[in-house]
């Protein structure tokens, strides 16, 4: 991998190549959406001529038919760029040019206001703005390896989480959890962040124990971060009926979770509340579909029940309870605590209506 500055990238260029900027490509780290009042600054940073962040990009030339540039660090600020040369936001209420920063321009030229947009500047500085140099890198020769030790690098030795890495590794897992992380149950009913791949993390969860356990009368997998790795390396190229299978698999399963749980569902504050969740309804949905409707009423119970049984001080507590609370402390994603704590979901669940389970 070789870092090359790039000599003659200016605002312009960024403009001009947009459509040639893979903006999102399977590396890229999620990170949080810029203000209106940051995008402004930034804005207000290149007007008067300060020092701002480099941009990174990997330099795709000869390897992509139409992708010249992917952007590995600094998609928020050319997104800024490309919004504001397209007139989408305005300058701050605040902006001015400091006298000390002004550029030598034709005599009558006006500054920018506040307020204005990129086309209603006098067109003096609309040349000013565009010719503005950007500190580009260009990262060519790389290997997914190398843009995981840069962004490691670029972020203060901040590596890559476990999501963050499967997504780099892309392929049909990758691209099927990037589908999932849109549909409503990611978007509404979950109230844990989506910050550094998040939801992404529980769908990938979702979808191990859909392709694992298909029918739902197996064992339940390991889903610690290590088999997950595993699970997308291995089905990068997964195409065919088992992809389209898989796919399905995992649709009926959100269109499930979405009918149970409401929006910003505090049941589902936690990660580890999506595959426990999801199991308990999948068996719902298949042995006593009748009891699907008062499932999130259950659960909701469940939870009341549990958080008051760990406040007991007479040592009276519910051994089942105790037993649940004790595994969500120590290995949540280890295959035998996910299965144990499915059971006795289920086996609550049970004696609360009189009966009695098959496997007791």
């Amino acid at each position: 991998m070789r870092c090359v500055p790039a000599p003659d990238f200016s605002v312009a260029k960024a403009m001009a190549w947009r459509s040639a900027i893979h903006d999102d490509p399977p590396y890229q780290r999620e990170g949080t959406v810029w203000t209106l009042d940051k995008q402004q600054l930034f804005i207000d940073s290149l007007l008067n001529g300060y020092d701002v962040p480099k941009i990174y990009l990997h330099d795709l030339r000869g390897q992509h038919p139409t992708q010249v540039y992917a952007v590995v660090d600094g998609r928020q600020r050319l997104t800024t760029i490309w919004r504001f040369l397209a007139d989408e936001f305005p300058l701050a209420d605040d902006f001015r040019i400091e006298p000390a920063n002004r550029p030598e321009l034709p005599v009558g030229t006006v500054d920018p206001a506040p307020g204005l947009r990129f086309s209603q500047f006098d067109r003096a500085w609309q040349r000013v703005l565009r010719a503005t140099h950007l500190a580009v890198v260009l990262i060519t020769n790389a290997t997914e390896d190398d843009i995981d030790e840069l962004f490691s690098r670029l972020n203060n030795g901040e590596p890559l989480n476990g999501a963050e890495r499967r997504n780099a590794i892309g392929g049909a897992v990758v691209e099927l959890v990037r589908d999932l992380v849109g549909r409503p149950f990611f978007t509404d009913r979950v109230r844990f962040s989506s910050a550094r791949y998040g939801h992404h993390g529980a769908a990938t969860r979702l979808v191990l124990l859909e392709h694992a356990d298909p029918t739902g009368d197996g064992p339940v997998p390991d889903l610690g971060s290590r088999a997950l790795d595993e699970f997308v390396r291995a089905h990068r190229h997964l195409a065919g009926d088992s992809r389209t299978a898989l796919n399905r698999r995992a649709g009926l399963a959100l269109n499930r979770l979405e009918a149970v749980f409401t929006s910003g569902d505090p049941l589902l504050g936690r990660e580890s509340a999506v595959p426990l969740g999801h199991l308990f309804v999948r068996a719902l949905a298949r042995e006593e579909p009748d009891e699907l409707g008062a499932a999130r009423t259950f659960l909701e119970w469940f939870e009341r029940t549990r958080r008051a049984e760990m406040r007991r001080s007479d040592g009276r507590a519910d051994p089942l309870l105790a037993e649940f609370t004790h595994l969500l402390q120590h290995g949540t994603n280890e295959a035998r605590s996910l299965e144990r704590r499915l059971a006795i979901l289920r086996e609550v669940h049970a004696r609360q209506r009189g009966v009695v389970l098959r496997s007791a």
